[in-house]
């Protein structure tokens, strides 16, 4: 028997009001859009906020100050920028901190220590020490992030948090997991942290003014060139001058690329020279190399060279000598000395180290030129001879024909850049001339060593080597006695008149470096003291120099000199407080210099590496300033 079914069809509905489609209308009504975040002062009393953009009814309400900060919302891109730049603040004043503590002494630290106690904030401490620092914490900066949040805001749709919605045309979209929020900090930051812009490059004033155009490809920026160009004639030129200062910032000025004595080779090789005192993130071609400080404008420079086919001029030569010294610098020594024989080679070509021969009559030479090539003839004969004692390869160039004296008696004032943008001091006379001179006499003596070096080779004896020692010996020790001694040097501290103090000193250690005959050991252990007394002396000169200037800009031909004297020094650390204290001066040097020239680098290296093979007790001081302090641990005295 079945069961009836009690399901009844339900009645149909009422017909409704018939539907009707607007068009499409950009003033149609929109959906309201969520607040992903509120005004302090809502968030302080925990209640619902009505803004951005524009003031909160709240806080208009109250008449109060409506700031929004975004980067307090970890959801936004912005904090998480704000984080990787916090943290990159913190590591740099950390890394400038550890470095001053480092490379200063007893009184020094001192007054760092008294700095942080009695400054009130990290910013403080920062401007006090030289090292940016973000001042994101004032209004001013919290007003900006705001301003850039709420246009950001105005064209794209606001993130949510109950959907988590991010937006779509986002560049680089913010990640939302804490997994993925981990390795975007992890990434470097996308404009580097050397790019800020600091005090110190707002107030710096170069020197010399000059333009870009048209002498360098690699940047149009005239401050850049500007501030290389000054820092090039106040810390290398005066030490070992090839060019003809004036001459040469009178025709940059002009703009003539016709110019006998300005030209974009040597404009370029200049650049990248004075890249190596220059801290701006311009000059780094490879930000995650030191060492590429320069590099743009020396491949310029070398691409200009090929386009010459070996073509003489004046400033072709100029500009492979610094090209040289650039490599020689970065520890390249084999491949500058090629770059100087080609030098040699347009020189002797043109008739420049020897001017009797010259192809058309002496008296149409114009004075200026005579001077400059006079100049540029004994930059050649310096650089040849320090090169050739180096390698140890004699490779002797007669003197130039032309006397010293011709290089003229013109002079400039001389005073520190940059520090004389925040530090008073007084204008000195750069004292050229008298550096030309003093140059030229221990160039001379170095001559004679290096024909001690060729009787060495032919297999002279040792006494007979140890007798024709002598005369260079006592040439070089009147010489000393002649130029500003140590206490002299304090009160007129001009880096290249340090420098020849220094450069004198360097040869007579390159001197009894000849006379080291193991079975001559009384006059081997006399010759050793000569070494260690120079290396002691030559601490003090550098000491003076980093009283007066600090250890950012060391001229870079102390850097052989520097080499050689911790060499020296690191074997005889046992024999006298004084060569401890030397050795220490010399490391801080060194520790500054590192990350600016590769050759001092490997040396720090290698004495690191001789300390650890023969187990060498390193003043604590010097072991404090080497990297890696775990590698250390017992070693220090």
């Amino acid at each position: 028997m079945g069961h009836p079914d009690n399901t009844k069809p339900l009645p149909p509905l009422a017909p409704g009001p018939s539907r009707t489609f607007a068009p499409h209308s950009s003033t149609g009504v929109s959906r309201p859009k969520k607040n992903s975040t509120a005004c302090l002062a809502c968030k302080a009393a925990k209640r619902k906020c009505s803004g951005p953009p524009g003031k909160c009814k709240a806080c208009s309400a109250s008449n109060l100050e409506c700031l929004f900060d975004p980067s307090r919302d970890l959801r936004r891109k912005v904090a998480v920028k704000r984080t990787i730049q916090e943290l990159t603040d913190h590591k740099d004043l950390l890394n400038v901190l550890l470095d001053t503590i480092r490379s200063a002494d007893k009184s020094d630290c001192d007054k760092v220590v008294d700095i942080i106690r009695n400054s009130i904030s990290n910013e403080d401490v920062a401007r006090a020490l030289g090292s940016p620092a973000t001042e994101f914490d004032d209004n001013n900066g919290l007003l900006t992030v705001n301003a850039l949040s709420i246009l950001e805001d105005q064209d794209y749709p606001m993130e949510t948090s109950d959907t988590g919605v991010r937006r779509p045309s986002d560049p680089g979209n913010i990640t939302s997991s804490p997994e993925e929020i981990h390795v975007e900090i992890t990434q470097p930051p996308a404009v580097s942290s050397y790019a800020r812009i600091t005090l110190e490059s707002l107030c710096d004033i170069p020197l010399f003014e000059v333009q870009a155009k048209p002498w360098t490809q690699v940047t149009d920026d005239d401050y850049l060139v500007s501030h290389l160009i000054s820092l090039y004639f106040t810390w290398d030129h005066p030490c070992s001058q090839i060019l003809d200062q004036g001459a040469f910032l009178a025709h940059m000025r002009r703009g003539n690329l016709n110019s006998e004595f300005c030209a974009p080779i040597l404009v370029n090789s200049l650049l990248s020279m004075a890249s190596a005192y220059s801290d701006s993130p311009d000059v780094v071609s490879n930000p995650g190399n030191a060492f590429s400080r320069g590099r743009s404008f020396f491949c310029e420079a070398e691409r200009l060279w090929k386009a010459e086919n070996g073509r003489p001029s004046l400033t072709n030569i100029q500009a492979l000598l610094l090209m040289c010294c650039v490599l020689k610098s970065q520890g390249q020594v084999g491949q500058g000395w090629l770059m100087l024989r080609q030098a040699v080679r347009l020189a002797e070509e043109m008739r420049i180290l020897h001017p009797s021969t010259l192809s058309r009559p002496k008296d149409k030479i114009l004075p200026e030129i005579e001077r400059v090539r006079t100049i540029t003839a004994w930059g050649i004969f310096h650089l040849n001879s320090e090169m050739s004692m180096e390698l140890q390869w004699v490779a002797p160039l007669i003197y130039p024909a032309s006397d010293i004296k011709l290089c003229g008696n013109q002079d400039f004032e001389w005073i520190p850049y940059p520090r004389s943008n925040h530090i008073t001091y007084d204008k000195r006379p750069a004292r050229l001339p008298d550096v030309r001179e003093g140059m030229a006499q221990i160039t001379e003596i170095l001559i004679e060593v290096q024909n001690l070096v060729l009787q060495k080779g032919r297999g002279s004896s040792f006494e007979e080597l140890w007798r024709q020692a002598e005369d260079p010996f006592d040439r070089l020790t009147a010489w000393l006695g002649r130029w500003p001694q140590v206490h002299e040097l304090k009160r007129d501290p001009i880096p290249q008149v340090i420098l020849l103090r220094v450069k004198c000193l360097h040869t007579i250690i390159s001197l009894f470096d000849l006379l080291n005959d193991p079975s001559q050991p009384r006059l081997v252990q006399q010759a050793r003291y000569y070494q260690v007394k120079s290396a002691e002396e030559m601490a003090q000169c550098l000491r003076i120099h980093r009283e007066w200037y600090g250890l950012k800009h060391i001229p870079s031909q102390m850097v052989d000199a520097m080499q050689t004297g911790l060499r020296v020094l690191a074997c005889q650390l046992d024999d006298s407080d004084e060569s401890r204290q030397a050795f220490v001066e010399l490391s801080r040097f060194g520790t500054a210099l590192r990350k600016r020239f590769k050759r001092i680098a490997d040396t720090v290296h290698e004495i690191r590496a001789q300390a650890l093979r023969q187990n060498l007790k390193l003043p604590s001081e010097a072991v404090a300033l080497f990297d890696d302090p775990e590698h250390w641990e017992g070693r220090g005295a």
